[in-house]
Protein backbone atom coordinates (compact mmCIF):
# COMPACT_ATOMS: atom_id res chain seq x y z
CA UNK A 1 0.00 0.00 0.00
CA UNK A 2 1.27 3.07 -1.02
CA UNK A 3 -0.02 4.91 2.21
CA UNK A 4 2.27 2.65 4.25
CA UNK A 5 5.32 2.97 1.88
CA UNK A 6 6.86 5.99 -0.23
CA UNK A 7 4.89 7.21 -3.28
CA UNK A 8 7.82 8.59 -4.39
CA UNK A 9 11.01 9.65 -2.76
CA UNK A 10 10.93 11.40 0.43
CA UNK A 11 13.47 13.88 1.57
CA UNK A 12 15.11 12.89 4.89
CA UNK A 13 13.50 15.41 6.93
CA UNK A 14 9.76 14.34 5.50
CA UNK A 15 11.25 10.45 6.56
CA UNK A 16 11.85 11.45 9.78
CA UNK A 17 8.71 12.80 10.78
CA UNK A 18 6.68 10.78 8.83
CA UNK A 19 8.49 7.97 10.81
CA UNK A 20 8.03 10.08 14.19
CA UNK A 21 4.01 9.73 13.30
CA UNK A 22 3.82 6.34 12.29
CA UNK A 23 5.02 5.53 15.96
CA UNK A 24 3.20 8.11 17.72
CA UNK A 25 0.05 6.79 16.16
CA UNK A 26 0.75 3.36 16.83
CA UNK A 27 2.08 3.87 20.81
CA UNK A 28 0.45 6.79 21.69
CA UNK A 29 -2.88 7.25 19.66
CA UNK A 30 -4.04 3.73 18.70
CA UNK A 31 -4.41 1.74 21.91
CA UNK A 32 -6.21 5.13 23.54
CA UNK A 33 -9.00 5.20 20.59
CA UNK A 34 -11.75 3.49 22.08
CA UNK A 35 -11.28 4.85 25.82
CA UNK A 36 -11.48 8.36 24.01
CA UNK A 37 -14.46 7.36 22.00
CA UNK A 38 -16.08 6.47 25.43
CA UNK A 39 -15.78 9.62 27.09
CA UNK A 40 -17.84 10.86 24.46
CA UNK A 41 -17.28 15.13 25.22
CA UNK A 42 -13.71 15.22 26.85
CA UNK A 43 -10.55 15.70 24.59
CA UNK A 44 -7.83 13.55 25.13
CA UNK A 45 -5.23 16.90 26.30
CA UNK A 46 -2.65 14.28 27.44
CA UNK A 47 -2.20 13.42 24.03
CA UNK A 48 -1.99 16.74 22.45
CA UNK A 49 0.80 17.84 25.26
CA UNK A 50 2.72 14.51 24.77
CA UNK A 51 2.71 15.11 20.67
CA UNK A 52 3.84 18.90 20.83
CA UNK A 53 6.75 17.71 23.25
CA UNK A 54 7.70 15.77 19.83
CA UNK A 55 7.12 18.59 17.51
CA UNK A 56 4.00 17.11 16.06
CA UNK A 57 1.65 20.12 16.93
CA UNK A 58 3.75 22.76 15.12
CA UNK A 59 5.11 20.99 12.58
CA UNK A 60 3.07 22.62 9.94
CA UNK A 61 3.91 26.78 11.60
CA UNK A 62 7.05 28.05 10.01
CA UNK A 63 10.43 28.12 11.49
CA UNK A 64 10.25 31.93 11.81
CA UNK A 65 7.47 31.31 14.11
CA UNK A 66 8.64 28.82 16.32
CA UNK A 67 7.28 26.08 14.19
CA UNK A 68 8.61 22.68 12.29
CA UNK A 69 8.73 24.19 8.84
CA UNK A 70 6.75 21.60 7.12
CA UNK A 71 4.66 24.12 5.49
CA UNK A 72 4.17 22.64 2.30
CA UNK A 73 0.74 20.26 1.73
CA UNK A 74 2.65 17.27 0.75
CA UNK A 75 4.41 16.30 4.48
CA UNK A 76 0.94 17.79 5.76
CA UNK A 77 -1.06 14.96 4.12
CA UNK A 78 2.06 12.84 5.04
CA UNK A 79 1.42 13.39 8.63
CA UNK A 80 -1.99 13.80 8.85
CA UNK A 81 -2.59 10.14 7.11
CA UNK A 82 -0.46 8.66 10.17
CA UNK A 83 -2.17 10.08 12.72
CA UNK A 84 -5.81 9.74 12.08
CA UNK A 85 -4.56 5.77 11.16
CA UNK A 86 -4.15 5.55 14.72
CA UNK A 87 -7.33 7.51 15.49
CA UNK A 88 -9.28 10.18 13.38
CA UNK A 89 -10.40 12.63 16.05
CA UNK A 90 -7.64 12.00 17.92
CA UNK A 91 -5.15 12.76 14.95
CA UNK A 92 -7.55 15.36 13.63
CA UNK A 93 -7.22 16.63 17.17
CA UNK A 94 -3.76 17.11 17.59
CA UNK A 95 -2.85 18.85 14.18
CA UNK A 96 -5.94 21.37 14.56
CA UNK A 97 -3.99 24.00 15.55
CA UNK A 98 -2.92 24.00 11.38
CA UNK A 99 -6.81 24.58 10.27
CA UNK A 100 -6.20 27.94 12.76
CA UNK A 101 -2.87 28.75 11.26
CA UNK A 102 -4.16 28.47 7.49
CA UNK A 103 -6.12 32.01 7.17
CA UNK A 104 -3.70 33.59 9.73
CA UNK A 105 -0.88 33.23 7.30
CA UNK A 106 -2.69 34.08 4.61
CA UNK A 107 -3.86 37.45 5.67
CA UNK A 108 -2.18 38.15 9.02
CA UNK A 109 0.47 40.77 8.83
CA UNK A 110 4.11 39.80 10.05
CA UNK A 111 2.75 41.50 13.68
CA UNK A 112 -0.12 39.60 13.71
CA UNK A 113 1.99 36.04 12.93
CA UNK A 114 4.24 36.76 15.47
CA UNK A 115 2.10 37.88 17.89
CA UNK A 116 -0.46 34.78 17.23
CA UNK A 117 1.40 31.91 16.02
CA UNK A 118 4.53 31.64 18.28
CA UNK A 119 2.30 31.15 21.10
CA UNK A 120 1.40 27.73 19.16
CA UNK A 121 4.75 26.05 18.59
CA UNK A 122 7.09 24.49 21.17
CA UNK A 123 6.34 21.65 23.88
CA UNK A 124 3.02 24.09 25.77
CA UNK A 125 1.53 25.34 23.27
CA UNK A 126 -2.32 27.28 23.00
CA UNK A 127 -5.11 25.66 21.99
CA UNK A 128 -7.14 27.40 18.61
CA UNK A 129 -10.67 27.21 16.85
CA UNK A 130 -12.21 28.32 13.15
CA UNK A 131 -14.91 29.65 13.61
CA UNK A 132 -17.16 29.62 10.21
CA UNK A 133 -20.13 27.35 10.33
CA UNK A 134 -23.20 28.82 11.58
CA UNK A 135 -27.01 27.24 12.55
CA UNK A 136 -28.32 28.53 9.12
CA UNK A 137 -24.70 28.54 7.03
CA UNK A 138 -22.43 25.46 6.97
CA UNK A 139 -20.81 24.92 3.37
CA UNK A 140 -21.96 28.10 2.07
CA UNK A 141 -19.68 29.84 4.21
CA UNK A 142 -21.15 33.34 2.08
CA UNK A 143 -24.32 33.17 3.43
CA UNK A 144 -23.02 33.69 7.15
CA UNK A 145 -25.11 36.24 9.24
CA UNK A 146 -22.47 37.12 12.25
CA UNK A 147 -21.98 40.81 11.83
CA UNK A 148 -19.27 42.96 13.04
CA UNK A 149 -20.15 46.18 13.13
CA UNK A 150 -18.10 49.42 13.36
CA UNK A 151 -17.32 50.79 16.64
CA UNK A 152 -14.64 53.22 18.14
CA UNK A 153 -11.46 51.53 17.55
CA UNK A 154 -12.30 48.51 15.99
CA UNK A 155 -15.92 46.45 15.45
CA UNK A 156 -18.65 45.19 17.80
CA UNK A 157 -19.19 40.92 16.86
CA UNK A 158 -22.78 39.77 17.34
CA UNK A 159 -23.91 36.39 16.16
CA UNK A 160 -23.89 32.53 16.70
CA UNK A 161 -21.76 29.77 15.14
CA UNK A 162 -22.42 26.26 15.74
CA UNK A 163 -19.85 23.15 15.36
CA UNK A 164 -17.26 24.81 16.24
CA UNK A 165 -14.08 22.37 16.62
CA UNK A 166 -12.19 23.27 20.17
CA UNK A 167 -14.91 26.21 21.18
CA UNK A 168 -14.37 26.30 24.95
CA UNK A 169 -11.18 24.70 24.97
CA UNK A 170 -9.23 26.91 22.40
CA UNK A 171 -7.50 30.05 23.69
CA UNK A 172 -7.12 31.64 20.37
CA UNK A 173 -9.91 32.05 17.76
CA UNK A 174 -10.48 33.14 13.87
CA UNK A 175 -13.66 34.52 13.82
CA UNK A 176 -15.41 35.11 10.35
CA UNK A 177 -18.09 37.71 10.23
CA UNK A 178 -20.34 40.18 8.20
CA UNK A 179 -18.83 43.83 7.56
CA UNK A 180 -21.19 44.28 5.09
CA UNK A 181 -24.11 41.95 5.78
CA UNK A 182 -25.52 43.24 2.23
CA UNK A 183 -23.23 41.69 0.39
CA UNK A 184 -22.28 37.80 0.42
CA UNK A 185 -18.93 37.08 0.05
CA UNK A 186 -17.57 40.34 -0.50
CA UNK A 187 -18.71 41.17 2.92
CA UNK A 188 -16.85 38.64 4.60
CA UNK A 189 -13.95 39.72 6.86
CA UNK A 190 -11.97 37.45 9.48
CA UNK A 191 -11.18 38.44 13.07
CA UNK A 192 -8.73 37.36 15.93
CA UNK A 193 -10.33 36.90 19.36
CA UNK A 194 -8.75 35.65 22.38
CA UNK A 195 -11.16 33.24 25.28
CA UNK A 196 -12.52 35.01 27.65
CA UNK A 197 -13.44 38.29 25.49
CA UNK A 198 -16.54 40.10 27.26
CA UNK A 199 -19.43 38.99 25.29
CA UNK A 200 -18.40 36.13 23.94
CA UNK A 201 -19.81 32.86 25.82
CA UNK A 202 -20.15 28.94 24.84
CA UNK A 203 -22.96 26.11 24.50
CA UNK A 204 -22.65 22.78 25.98
CA UNK A 205 -20.66 20.03 24.35
CA UNK A 206 -22.47 18.56 21.36
CA UNK A 207 -22.58 15.05 21.16
CA UNK A 208 -21.90 13.36 18.02
CA UNK A 209 -22.06 9.90 16.35
CA UNK A 210 -18.08 10.00 15.30
CA UNK A 211 -14.99 12.06 15.84
CA UNK A 212 -15.14 12.41 19.91
CA UNK A 213 -11.93 13.42 20.64
CA UNK A 214 -12.76 16.87 18.64
CA UNK A 215 -15.08 18.34 21.13
CA UNK A 216 -17.63 21.00 19.26
CA UNK A 217 -19.74 23.74 21.00
CA UNK A 218 -21.79 26.74 19.91
CA UNK A 219 -20.46 30.18 20.25
CA UNK A 220 -22.46 33.39 21.11
CA UNK A 221 -21.37 36.92 20.54
CA UNK A 222 -23.36 39.45 22.26
CA UNK A 223 -21.62 43.11 21.35
CA UNK A 224 -18.39 41.46 21.73
CA UNK A 225 -15.39 44.18 20.85
CA UNK A 226 -12.06 43.54 18.80
CA UNK A 227 -9.73 46.34 17.94
CA UNK A 228 -8.91 47.15 14.62
CA UNK A 229 -5.55 45.48 15.03
CA UNK A 230 -7.07 42.12 15.20
CA UNK A 231 -9.03 42.39 11.86
CA UNK A 232 -7.39 39.59 9.51
CA UNK A 233 -6.52 41.38 6.20
CA UNK A 234 -8.78 44.07 5.03
CA UNK A 235 -12.74 44.21 5.14
CA UNK A 236 -14.02 41.95 2.49
CA UNK A 237 -11.05 39.95 2.31
CA UNK A 238 -12.45 36.88 4.88
CA UNK A 239 -13.98 34.91 2.28
CA UNK A 240 -10.59 34.91 0.02
CA UNK A 241 -8.95 34.01 3.11
CA UNK A 242 -11.47 31.42 3.69
CA UNK A 243 -11.49 29.65 0.54
CA UNK A 244 -7.71 29.29 0.43
CA UNK A 245 -8.04 27.79 4.06
CA UNK A 246 -10.54 25.67 2.35
CA UNK A 247 -7.89 24.18 -0.20
CA UNK A 248 -5.57 23.16 2.43
CA UNK A 249 -7.77 21.82 5.31
CA UNK A 250 -9.83 19.50 2.95
CA UNK A 251 -6.94 18.05 1.44
CA UNK A 252 -5.63 17.90 4.44
CA UNK A 253 -8.78 16.16 5.79
CA UNK A 254 -8.25 14.07 2.48
CA UNK A 255 -5.21 12.59 4.48
CA UNK A 256 -7.18 11.70 7.20
CA UNK A 257 -9.70 10.24 5.42
CA UNK A 258 -7.43 7.57 3.93
CA UNK A 259 -5.26 7.04 7.14
CA UNK A 260 -9.18 6.21 8.74
CA UNK A 261 -9.51 3.99 6.01
CA UNK A 262 -5.71 2.53 5.45
CA UNK A 263 -6.44 1.32 9.39
CA UNK A 264 -9.57 -0.04 8.55
CA UNK A 265 -8.55 -2.14 5.56
CA UNK A 266 -5.51 -3.91 7.54
CA UNK A 267 -7.32 -4.78 10.33
CA UNK A 268 -9.94 -6.47 8.17
CA UNK A 269 -7.54 -8.05 6.04
CA UNK A 270 -5.30 -9.55 9.40
CA UNK A 271 -8.93 -10.88 10.73
CA UNK A 272 -9.66 -12.51 7.38
CA UNK A 273 -6.48 -14.19 7.42
CA UNK A 274 -7.35 -15.81 11.13
CA UNK A 275 -10.34 -16.26 10.84
CA UNK A 276 -12.16 -19.55 9.19
CA UNK A 277 -15.86 -20.34 7.61
CA UNK A 278 -16.64 -23.73 6.24
CA UNK A 279 -13.29 -25.35 6.88
CA UNK A 280 -10.57 -22.59 4.96
CA UNK A 281 -9.76 -19.34 6.13
CA UNK A 282 -11.73 -16.46 5.04
CA UNK A 283 -9.95 -14.54 2.63
CA UNK A 284 -10.22 -17.91 0.16
CA UNK A 285 -13.71 -16.96 0.19
CA UNK A 286 -14.29 -15.51 -2.97
CA UNK A 287 -16.92 -12.33 -1.62
CA UNK A 288 -14.26 -11.56 0.47
CA UNK A 289 -11.31 -11.69 -1.25
CA UNK A 290 -12.68 -9.39 -3.74
CA UNK A 291 -14.36 -7.17 -1.05
CA UNK A 292 -10.57 -6.46 -0.06
CA UNK A 293 -9.66 -6.02 -3.47
CA UNK A 294 -12.13 -3.37 -3.70
CA UNK A 295 -11.20 -1.56 -0.47
CA UNK A 296 -7.04 -1.61 -1.42
CA UNK A 297 -7.99 -0.56 -4.75
CA UNK A 298 -10.12 2.68 -3.70
CA UNK A 299 -7.46 3.46 -1.06
CA UNK A 300 -4.69 3.45 -3.34
CA UNK A 301 -6.14 5.56 -5.45
CA UNK A 302 -7.87 8.17 -3.22
CA UNK A 303 -4.00 9.01 -1.50
CA UNK A 304 -2.26 9.09 -4.91
CA UNK A 305 -5.27 11.64 -5.86
CA UNK A 306 -4.79 13.41 -2.30
CA UNK A 307 -0.74 13.65 -2.73
CA UNK A 308 -1.46 14.79 -7.06
CA UNK A 309 -3.68 17.83 -5.86
CA UNK A 310 -1.03 18.12 -2.37
CA UNK A 311 1.60 18.65 -5.42
CA UNK A 312 -0.06 20.81 -7.72
CA UNK A 313 -0.73 23.13 -4.91
CA UNK A 314 3.04 23.11 -3.83
CA UNK A 315 3.21 24.25 -7.05
CA UNK A 316 1.33 27.46 -7.03
CA UNK A 317 -1.04 25.77 -9.56
CA UNK A 318 -5.25 26.16 -9.04
CA UNK A 319 -5.93 23.28 -7.52
CA UNK A 320 -9.15 23.91 -6.21
CA UNK A 321 -10.83 21.24 -8.65
CA UNK A 322 -8.48 18.25 -8.01
CA UNK A 323 -8.80 19.23 -3.88
CA UNK A 324 -12.43 18.97 -3.98
CA UNK A 325 -12.05 15.53 -6.35
CA UNK A 326 -9.47 14.31 -3.25
CA UNK A 327 -11.56 15.21 -0.59
CA UNK A 328 -15.00 13.42 -2.50
CA UNK A 329 -12.88 10.41 -3.40
CA UNK A 330 -10.96 9.68 0.30
CA UNK A 331 -14.02 10.51 2.33
CA UNK A 332 -16.40 8.51 0.05
CA UNK A 333 -13.35 5.65 0.47
CA UNK A 334 -13.14 5.67 3.95
CA UNK A 335 -16.80 5.41 4.41
CA UNK A 336 -16.56 2.59 2.23
CA UNK A 337 -13.51 0.98 3.49
CA UNK A 338 -14.77 1.27 7.14
CA UNK A 339 -18.04 -0.21 6.27
CA UNK A 340 -16.18 -3.01 4.38
CA UNK A 341 -14.34 -3.93 7.60
CA UNK A 342 -17.39 -4.26 9.83
CA UNK A 343 -18.72 -6.34 6.83
CA UNK A 344 -16.38 -8.34 7.03
CA UNK A 345 -15.92 -9.50 10.50
CA UNK A 346 -19.37 -9.92 10.45
CA UNK A 347 -21.23 -9.85 14.11
CA UNK A 348 -17.66 -8.71 15.38
CA UNK A 349 -17.18 -5.94 13.41
CA UNK A 350 -20.66 -4.55 14.66
CA UNK A 351 -19.66 -4.79 17.97
CA UNK A 352 -18.31 -2.15 20.25
CA UNK A 353 -15.29 -4.52 21.11
CA UNK A 354 -13.42 -4.46 17.95
CA UNK A 355 -12.65 -0.81 16.82
CA UNK A 356 -14.43 -0.77 12.92
CA UNK A 357 -17.28 0.46 13.89
CA UNK A 358 -15.92 3.11 16.16
CA UNK A 359 -14.06 4.18 12.83
CA UNK A 360 -17.05 3.79 10.27
CA UNK A 361 -18.58 6.35 12.92
CA UNK A 362 -15.65 8.49 12.87
CA UNK A 363 -15.63 8.44 8.81
CA UNK A 364 -18.84 10.04 7.99
CA UNK A 365 -17.60 13.17 9.27
CA UNK A 366 -15.34 13.54 6.30
CA UNK A 367 -18.23 13.27 4.05
CA UNK A 368 -19.64 16.34 5.79
CA UNK A 369 -16.97 18.45 7.17
CA UNK A 370 -15.05 21.36 5.23
CA UNK A 371 -17.45 21.00 2.54
CA UNK A 372 -20.19 17.48 1.90
CA UNK A 373 -19.68 15.69 -0.58
CA UNK A 374 -22.51 17.01 -2.74
CA UNK A 375 -20.61 20.41 -2.81
CA UNK A 376 -17.45 18.97 -3.85
CA UNK A 377 -19.59 17.52 -6.32
CA UNK A 378 -20.81 21.09 -6.93
CA UNK A 379 -17.08 22.45 -7.01
CA UNK A 380 -15.97 20.18 -9.37
CA UNK A 381 -19.21 20.63 -11.84
CA UNK A 382 -18.26 24.32 -11.82
CA UNK A 383 -14.56 23.69 -12.68
CA UNK A 384 -15.08 20.98 -15.19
Amino acid sequence: MSTSTEPWPLTDEQRAIVELCREFAANEIRPHGREVDERDVASPLDIFQAAAKVGITDFMLPEQYGGGGFTDVVTQCLVQEQMCWGDPGIGNFVCSNGFFADPLLELGSDRQKEEWLRPLAGPNPLYTALATTEPGAGSDAASIVTTATRADGGYSISGQKAWISNAGLADQYVVFAKTDPTRRSSGVTAFLLRKGAEGMTFGEPMRKMGQRAIVCREIFFDEVFVPESDRLGDEGQGFHGLMKTFDTSRIVLAAAATGTARAAYEYALQYARERTQFGKPITEHQSVAFRLADMATRIESAWLLTLHAARQMDAGADATKLVAMAKLQASETAMAVTWGAVQTLGGWGYSREYPVEQWMRDAKLEEIEEGTSDIMRLVISRRL
